[in-house]
């Protein structure tokens, strides 16, 4: 059976080492392709299943995939904000000379409709819980 290995270090997979062979298909053995300081290092992973990939994560005894990061609730709410003061200063843009129409009583009927659909946006928009992972933001009129 042709064997793999991984380095390991600070927990993490940095290399995966795959089996190598002759054109025979006869395997050369690790510890002819690297010095006995390096092989001394690494880990047979020969038999397991999955076979660990670099970056995963090892703990003396077993191996697994990486975490995905995972933002802080300060960093949602952060992002969150910047999206909602983006989709305001967009609502605030269409309302602007909609209102102006209305104010001056120069507004068709369709004017004052999407007025009002843009002004029921913004308080939408407002509304959004800012500290979820995936907010449900309101659909632009």
């Amino acid at each position: 059976m042709m064997k793999s290995f991984v380095r390991v270090e600070g927990g993490v997979v940095l290399e995966v080492i795959l089996p190598f062979a002759t054109e025979g298909g006869v395997e050369i053995p690790i510890s002819d392709r690297f010095t006995p300081e390096f092989v001394d290092q690494l880990i047979d992973v020969t038999e397991l299943k999955p076979t660990p990939e670099s970056g995963w994560n090892y703990d003396g005894s077993s191996f697994s995939p990486p975490v995905p990061y995972q933002p802080s609730p300060a960093e949602l709410v952060a992002n969150n904000t910047a999206v909602r003061d983006s989709l305001l200063q967009l609502a605030a843009r269409a309302i602007a000379p909609l209102q102006y129409a209305v104010d001056l009583e120069d507004a068709t009927p369709v004017e004052a409709a999407q007025l009002k659909k843009w002004k029921q946006y913004s308080v939408a928009v407002n509304r959004v819980d800012l500290a979820l992972a995936d907010p449900n933001w309101p659909v632009q009129p």
